[in-house]
C-alpha cells in the first residue's frame, strides 16, 4: 500500500483538471500564462540584478557596475575573483551528487521534451550568481534563462502539458529573462525562437510575444535600469557595406577562436593533477592579476560597455582591453567559472567595432559615427558565437530606433553566422554539447526520436530456428507467406544470420543442405537502445528489409520491419511539422 499513498500525494502537486483542460484546449489561455511566465522571468531577473549589484558593494566597494568603475582597491579587485572562485569550487564539490547534469532550456527542448529540474536550476543559477558576482569574467544570461526557464517548465509540468505546448512555454520563460535583461522585447522574443525552439511557428507567436512583453513591463515598473540607448537617425550609404561585410568576416573569425579556446582551456584544466573543486580558484588568480592592470575585465561588462560606448579610447586602450576581456572570459570559463559569453560576445564585439572604425576612418576616411560600427561589431560577433542573427537585428533596432542600421546589423548577422557554419558548424552552447558528445546542433527537437527506439518499435518474441535444420524442416514449420523472415541461430541460440522466405521456398534449393546455408545479414543486426533513425540507416547500408534486435550477448530479442520503421517515423515526424491543438 506504500507505493499507491506516494502516488496519491504526488497527485497533489499537479493543478485541477478544468485548470488544466481549459490551458491545453484554449489558446488565449495559454497565452496569459505564457505572460505570467514573463512576469516571473522580470521579476527573477531585476532580482538576480540587484543581488549582483550588492555584491560588487560588498566584494569591491563599487557603487556603479564593477566592470565601470574608474578605480578599485587593488586588494580588492586582486581578491574578489579568487574568494569567487573558492565559493565556486566549493559549490561543485557539494553538489557533484545531485547535480551532475543539468539541463539548460536548448538541451531541455530538443531532448527533454521541455523538462527542466528546478533544484538543478537553482543550483546553476546560484553557481553564475557567485562567479559573475565575484568578478569572473562570464556573463548572468545564462543564469535568468536558467531559472526563468525551468519556473515555466515546473508550472508547464504540473499543468501536464503536450510535450509542444511545455517547449513553447520553456521558450517563452527564456525570451522573456533576455527581453527583461536588455529591455528589448522583440530581440527576446526572437532569441527564443532561433535559440531555445529553433522554428518560428504561428502558434508560438503569441504566447513568446507575450511573455516577452510582459517581462519588459514588468521590470520598467520596478527598476530604474535600462538597456543601453544608441539613438541613430541617419542613412547608410551602399559604399559603407564593404567595411561592414570585412568586420562581419573578422568578428566570425574571432568568434571561432574564443570556442575553441574555451575548449582547450577545458581540456588543459581537466587533464592538470590539479583537483577539480580547487580549479576555479587557479582561474581566480589569473582574472585577479589581469583586474590589476584593467578592471573593465571585471564580471559580465555592463559598465566596461557605457565606457567604450561613451568614451573616446584611443585604438590601443581598445585593443588592449579586447585582449584581456578575451584572455578574462576564456580563463573564467576554462576554468570551472559558471555563465555564459552572452554579454562579453556583445562588449567585445563592440570594442572589435570601434577600433575597426578607428583604423578604416585613418586610412580611407569615414562617412557614418564610429560607433554605428560599434553596434554593428557588437552584434555581429555576438551572433557568431551566441547566434540568433534576428534577435540580434532586433536589438540593434530596439537599441538605436534605426531601421537602415538595423539592416545593416542583420546583413553583417547573417554574413558572420554562415560563416561559422561553413567553417565550424557549431554556436557556442551546441559546441559544448558536441564536446560533451551530444549530437545536438540546435533546440529543435530530437528527444522523441530518441524515444522512439529499436526496443519499442520491434517485434518480440519472434520464432526462431537453429541453424543446423535442413531447409525442408523450415519449409515445414514456415510456410510461404507464414512470414517474412527467421532469425537463426547457433548451439549456444546466439544469432548468426537471417533466413529469407523468398530464398526458402525457392525450387532451386536442395532440401537436405542445412538453412545456415542461405543465411543473409550474418553481420548485420540492431540493437534495442539505437534509434529509428539508427534503423532506417541500417536497413539502407545493408539493404534489407527486416533485420533481428538483439542484446549484449547476441541474444534474439526481436526483429523489426523497415516498412513498419518507416511508416512510424513519418507519422511521428508529421505529428511534429503538424501539432494540432485539442
Amino acid at each position: 500500500m506504500r507505493p499507491l499513498r506516494r502516488r496519491s500525494a504526488l497527485r497533489r502537486f499537479f493543478a485541477p483538471f478544468r485548470l488544466r483542460t481549459l490551458i491545453r484546449r484554449n489558446e488565449i489561455a495559454f497565452t496569459a500564462l505564457a505572460a505570467i511566465v514573463g512576469l516571473f522571468s522580470g521579476l527573477a531577473v531585476v532580482g538576480m540584478q540587484e543581488v549582483i549589484h550588492l555584491m560588487g558593494l560588498w566584494v569591491f566597494g563599487a557603487e556603479d557596475p564593477v566592470s565601470g568603475a574608474a578605480g578599485l582597491d587593488p586588494l580588492r579587485a586582486f581578491a574578489g575573483p579568487v574568494a569567487g572562485g573558492v565559493l565556486v569550487g566549493l559549490t561543485y564539490l557539494i553538489g557533484r551528487r545531485w547535480f551532475r547534469r543539468v539541463a539548460d532550456p536548448i538541451e531541455a527542448n530538443a531532448v527533454g521534451g521541455g523538462k527542466i529540474g528546478i533544484p538543478g536550476s537553482l543550483y546553476i543559477t546560484a553557481q553564475t550568481v557567485l562567479s559573475s558576482g565575484s568578478g569572473g569574467s562570464v556573463g548572468m544570461e545564462a543564469a535568468y534563462t536558467q531559472v526563468a526557464s525551468g519556473g515555466a517548465s515546473w508550472l508547464g509540468q504540473r499543468l501536464r502539458l503536450r510535450r509542444e505546448d511545455l517547449r513553447q512555454l520553456v521558450a517563452a520563460g527564456a525570451g522573456g529573462a533576455i527581453a527583461a535583461a536588455f529591455d528589448a522585447p522583440l530581440a527576446g522574443a526572437f532569441y527564443a525562437f532561433e535559440l531555445v525552439l529553433a522554428t518560428y511557428t504561428v502558434a508560438a507567436l503569441l504566447p513568446v510575444l507575450a511573455a516577452s512583453i510582459a517581462a519588459t513591463a514588468v521590470t520598467r515598473l520596478i527598476s530604474d535600469s535600462h538597456g543601453p540607448s544608441l539613438f541613430f537617425a541617419g542613412q547608410i550609404p551602399a559604399e559603407v557595406y564593404l567595411p561592414i561585410a570585412l568586420l562581419a568576416v573578422l568578428a566570425a573569425g574571432v568568434g571561432i577562436v574564443i570556442m575553441r579556446s574555451v575548449a582547450m582551456t577545458e581540456r588543459l584544466f581537466g587533464k592538470s593533477p590539479i583537483p577539480g573543486w580547487t580549479q576555479p580558484m587557479i582561474g581566480g588568480l589569473a582574472v585577479g592579476a589581469l583586474a590589476l592592470v584593467s578592471p573593465q575585465v571585471l564580471s559580465s561588462g555592463h559598465g566596461a560597455m557605457t565606457l567604450v560606448l561613451g568614451s573616446d579610447m584611443t585604438v590601443w586602450a581598445l585593443l588592449a582591453l579586447f585582449g584581456l576581456k578575451i584572455v578574462a572570459s576564456i580563463i573564467s570559463l576554462g576554468s570551472g567559472f559558471r555563465g555564459g559569453l552572452f554579454f562579453a560576445s556583445l562588449l567585445l564585439g563592440a570594442i572589435l567595432g570601434k577600433a575597426f572604425a578607428i583604423g578604416w576612418m585613418l586610412a580611407f576616411g569615414l562617412q557614418i559615427p564610429i560607433v554605428v560600427f560599434a553596434v554593428v561589431g557588437m552584434c555581429a560577433l555576438a551572433t557568431s558565437i551566441i547566434g540568433a542573427p534576428m534577435a540580434m537585428s532586433f536589438l540593434a533596432l530596439e537599441m538605436t530606433q534605426s531601421l537602415p542600421l538595423a539592416l545593416a546589423v542583420l546583413f553583417s548577422a547573417l554574413l558572420s553566422t554562415s560563416i561559422v557554419r561553413q567553417v565550424f558548424g557549431f554556436s557556442f552552447s551546441t559546441w559544448r554539447f558536441h564536446l560533451r558528445g551530444e549530437s545536438i546542433r540546435s533546440a529543435t527537437d530530437v528527444g522523441w526520436i530518441r524515444d522512439l527506439s529499436v526496443g519499442r518499435l520491434m517485434r518480440r518474441t519472434p520464432h526462431t530456428m537453429p541453424a543446423t535444420a535442413t531447409i525442408a524442416e523450415v519449409r515445414r514449420r514456415f510456410p510461404l507467406g507464414s512470414t517474412k523472415a527467421v532469425p537463426l541461430l547457433d548451439q549456444t541460440d546466439r544469432y548468426v544470420g537471417m533466413c529469407q522466405m523468398t530464398d526458402l521456398h525457392w525450387d532451386g534449393q536442395d532440401p537436405k543442405e542445412h538453412v545456415e546455408s542461405i543465411a543473409r545479414y550474418t553481420s548485420a543486426w540492431l540493437r534495442p537502445e539505437q534509434t529509428v533513425r539508427d534503423a532506417i540507416n541500417a536497413f539502407a547500408r545493408h539493404e534489407a528489409d527486416t533485420l533481428a534486435v538483439v542484446g549484449a550477448d547476441m541474444q534474439v530479442l526481436g526483429t523489426l520491419n523497415e516498412h513498419y520503421c518507416l511508416r512510424r517515423y513519418a507519422d511521428e515526424t508529421n505529428k511534429r511539422l503538424y501539432p494540432a491543438r485539442h
